[in-house]
């Protein structure tokens, strides 16, 4: 079978046997901090698990992509030599929600693999944990002999999501895949030295709790998750010697050798850079169709460092231009029939990877040379002096990252290859001293305990019947002002009976008309007060900063206490700050124009990369490599303001995900969708719409209700990324009185019309243009008469002319020039300068061609006489310059080079 038949097969099984075929969510986990990239086939359904969601089915089956180059599930440096390891991958997997259990996830685990797939069962291995009995009595009821099933114990066969929380037994089962029968032994399984027994599916069965004493309670409700390793699967049954013997690998390793030119026996010689670049070519064209681009923190950190390593496996093969974008489109061939993203976004994908490949071709073999050079080094020491000079320093390993793009993965490559080993706790140290900035993208904190401590007030406001099983009902759609109750006070988390003028506190309401934050929309804003009779004074007033959704179904708004004390149970009015909300709407709309707009002039590649929908202004993040020229605004622009004045009406409705995706419906990958979504059409009944987006977001009834929108700003977010500012409604009609008062004070500051202010101004720039050239001549004329008297102090040593001076220069450029003018006047000689630049030092250094090759080299004595000032430099042999901190000792670095440049030119024969 091929792959595509074996994957469809799969699901086909389990859909003719009640469950619901759910796609594979995104590479990227929304909504979960707790980890990098979705690492098994139950990330999507966490919250189904621990009880804080509900789905309309209890059984499902999914192909999911899965990415595993981080934390405790990091096999890179396996990827390549091993034959069954990579870094994405993709992971089928059927789940029970509460319907069953064990007994039938063992019959359709056997049944599937036996029946369907036709694997033979002597060559089954069942694993389960020690203590449970229960499983091994229930696969041998469906078939398995005792001498078949193997217990282990929970290192290998108990599953937890985390230290606390559900968790449960497994079974796995295991294939040999050796070709001698007397080698199918028991001991090969889970064994780490032996290959030929593999592990391939692995049944999970949630059926406790675990506190945070270790005491193990059963859960209300049981579940099954399951995850059948694809890449293995089809290994067994195409059989193949390794995972990469497959139709899932071999034509991208085709194109590879198409591309090198390699003969048969060459590709079979470099089997393990053959690997590499297709393992990681796959995990690079699915990180950027879902939305990834290369980076320096995070997850877009792993997509550039998993790109450059395979880049640098392309040197081994002698590709020295881009290559990996065209074995990319091989990926797209193969693997795009089930993944659609990968042929809608095929141009992005192949772009983004050809732009990457040339931004690192820059600086590759310098940083492999830098490298050599420092292994080179430490060699030497080996040999001359004592300790262990086989660890390259974290400092050097950090330099080649920040300098020449070299990630830590590739010098750590090299290093290994040559056997050195890296200092990566120095790396780190390193990294850390240099940036000093937001970490946040490597923070991946758990907050379990902050969400069970809202999901358990959630529990409990539902058992007292102060809230319906559903949670707090919600409508930000409908009106701005309604009258509800108060169901909960929450202080610090804690449950409390009233609150007291000053106080924050956060309030649930059995109803609400508040936005809560999703999608780059912002909270509302507003007031909650106690309910009064005609126009009397409310008893009591909160004032609504923020609102919260910290458990599904639970709101809770963020109030300050303007007077009064607020109780549970009391009733209130809860009103919605209605012209912030009309901005904010303004803005939302205008959001979706523009997306559409972006679209149509730069072309679909553009996807949101993140957004912000405030009510001062719309800020949008998008996937786009160049930026935008003013022709291409003027366009955008044009669009929008077009849509505003055509007044189109603004609907929404309520569809299941897949139908709308189908009618054309734009799905964004920063959010996590449900089975029914509600979809925003911008545009007449009886046309083609305008725009048409999943959102959950509020919006104006017309596009007419926005006035006008402004792009304000556009400007790189990093690489490959764009932003986009725009005001719309009051916020544009704001920024234009503005921009018309500072164009006007400008003009009268300028004596021109405001209409031939550009002209002026223009003739103003030339002529200060011409003055700063002037005074620069001027500069560097009085710069080169004070030098020629600075000259006067040069010495002769041993035949060639030597000068160490300091001088005055407002720039390196400057003292570097100098330098040139000392070798004008000299044919043969050594200059070293120094001047105090911007209240720091600056040293500069210069030997005639001649003397280097005699040995002296202008980077070595820079960076001796440069510890001097606190610094550090370096150079060529015959220039050289250096900064440091204390200007106070730069006399005393300038006086340290004389004796140096004069015992090395008497050492050295003329």
């Amino acid at each position: 079978m091929l792959s595509n038949q074996i994957r469809r097969l799969f699901i086909d099984y389990f859909v003719r046997n009640g469950h619901t075929e759910v796609p594979s969510s995104s590479l990227i986990p929304y909504g979960d901090k707790t980890i990098l990239f979705t690492n098994a086939g139950m990330n999507q359904f966490k919250n189904v698990f621990l009880g804080l969601e509900q789905r309309h089915y209890t059984r499902a089956v999914t192909a999911q992509k899965v990415m595993r180059v981080s934390g405790k599930h990091n096999d890179l440096e396996e990827v390549g030599p091993s034959p069954r390891h990579h870094t994405f991958f993709e992971m089928l997997g059927n789940f029970s929600f509460g319907d069953y259990f064990k007994a039938d996830a063992m019959k359709f685990a056997l049944e599937l693999v036996t029946q369907e797939y036709g694997l033979e069962m002597d060559r089954l291995w069942f694993t389960i944990f020690r203590e449970d009995d229960e499983a091994e009595e229930l696969w041998h009821k469906v078939g398995v002999s005792r001498s078949r099933i193997l217990r282990f114990g929970e290192k290998d066969n108990f599953w937890q999501m985390g230290d606390t929380g559900p968790c449960g037994p497994n079974s796995e089962l295991h294939y040999f895949t050796g070709a001698r029968k007397e080698d199918n032994t028991a001991d090969r399984v889970n064994s780490d030295k032996d290959q030929t027994t593999v592990e391939i599916w692995n049944l999970v069965f949630m059926q406790f709790n675990r506190d945070s004493s270790g005491k193990l309670t059963p859960l209300p409700r049981t579940g099954v998750d399951t995850g059948l390793g694809f890449e293995r699967l089809v290994r067994i049954l195409q059989g193949g010697e390794s995972n990469y013997d497959t139709d899932l690998f071999l034509p991208i390793m085709d194109t590879i050798q198409r591309l090198a030119g390699h003969t048969d026996a060459q590709r079979r010689e470099q089997y393990v850079p053959y690997r590499v670049i297709a393992d990681h070519t796959r995990a690079a064209s699915f990180l950027i169709a879902d939305g990834v681009l290369p980076g320096n923190e995070g997850r877009n950190y792993v997509l550039r460092m998993i790109i450059r390593r395979a880049l640098r496996f392309g040197r081994k093969l002698n590709f020295h231009e881009p290559f990996l974008y065209q074995v990319s489109q091989a990926v797209v061939d193969k693997m795009g029939d089930h993944y659609h993203e990968l042929v809608e976004r095929r141009d992005h994908i192949l772009n983004t990877i050809h732009q990457e490949e040339e931004r690192f071709a820059r600086t590759l073999d310098m940083g492999i040379d830098k490298l050599n050079e420092a292994i080179a080094e430490l060699s030497a020491k080996e040999t001359s002096e004592r300790g262990d000079h086989t660890v390259i320093p974290g400092e050097v390993a950090f330099k080649l990252y920040d300098t020449y793009g070299l990630p830590l993965e590739i010098t750590r490559d090299e290093a290994k290859e040559r056997g050195f080993t890296v200092d990566e706790a120095g790396f780190q140290a390193a990294r850390e001293a240099a940036r000093q900035r937001n970490r946040a993208a490597a923070q991946f904190e758990a907050d379990y305990d902050l969400v069970e401590a809202y999901r358990e007030a959630a529990e409990t406001l539902k058992a007292e019947g102060k809230l319906p099983p559903a949670g707090v009902h919600h409508n930000p759609y409908g009106d701005l002002n309604i009258e509800t109750r108060v169901v909960a006070i929450l202080r610090d988390g804690e449950m409390t009976e009233h609150a007291v003028p000053g106080e924050r506190v956060e309030i649930v309401l059995a109803d609400t008309p508040f936005y809560v934050e999703s999608g780059g929309q912002v909270s509302d804003t507003g007031m909650i007060c106690a309910a009064t009779e005609d126009e009397e004074q409310p008893e009591w007033c909160v004032a609504v900063r923020d609102v919260r959704r910290p458990a599904p179904g639970f709101i809770t708004h963020v109030c300050e206490v303007e007077w009064g004390q607020p109780r549970i149970g009391a009733r209130c009015m809860a009103q919605v700050d209605e012209a912030r909300r009309w901005a904010i709407m303004r803005n939302h709309t205008a959001t979706h124009l523009l997306h559409k707009s972006l679209r149509t002039v730069l072309g679909p590649h553009v996807e949101q990369q993140g957004s912000l929908v405030a009510p001062d202004r719309l800020r949008f993040d998008f996937s786009h490599q160049a930026a935008l020229s003013e022709e291409e605004l003027q366009q955008v622009s044009d669009l929008i303001n077009d849509a505003v004045l055509r007044n189109y009406p603004v609907t929404a409705r309520e569809e299941p995900y897949q139908e709308a995706i189908k009618r054309g419906a734009m799905a964004l990958f920063s959010e996590k969708y449900g089975d029914i979504v509600r979809v925003v059409q911008v545009g007449n009944p009886d046309e083609a719409p305008f725009s048409v987006e999943l959102c959950g977001g509020t919006h104006v009834d017309m596009t007419g209700d926005i006035g006008s929108a402004i792009i304000v700003g556009e400007s790189a977010l990093g690489a490959g990324v764009r932003r986009i500012e725009v005001v719309t409604g009051r916020g544009a009609l704001e920024y234009t009185r503005r921009q018309i008062q500072q164009l006007t004070a400008t003009a009268q500051a300028l004596g021109a019309p405001p209409d031939r202010l550009a002209e002026h101004a223009s003739k103003l720039a030339a002529q200060l243009a011409e003055t700063q050239k002037a005074l620069e001549k001027a500069q560097r004329e009085l710069a080169r008469a004070r030098f020629n008297n600075i000259l006067t102090n040069t010495y002769d040593v041993a035949g060639s002319a030597v000068l160490c001076a300091r001088v005055e220069s407002e720039s390196a450029d400057l003292l570097r020039e100098m330098t040139d003018w000392f070798r004008e006047r000299y044919a043969s000689g050594v200059c070293v300068l120094g001047a105090v630049i911007a209240e720091r030092p600056a040293l500069v250094a210069a030997v005639t061609a001649d003397l280097t090759k005699r040995g002296l080299d202008a980077g070595k004595l820079i960076r001796e006489i440069a510890r001097i000032v606190g610094g550090g430099g370096g150079g060529r042999p015959t220039l050289a310059q250096a900064g440091g901190k204390d200007a106070d000792k730069l006399d005393e670095a300038l006086a340290a080079a004389k004796p140096l440049i004069e015992h090395a030119l008497h050492k050295q024969p003329a």
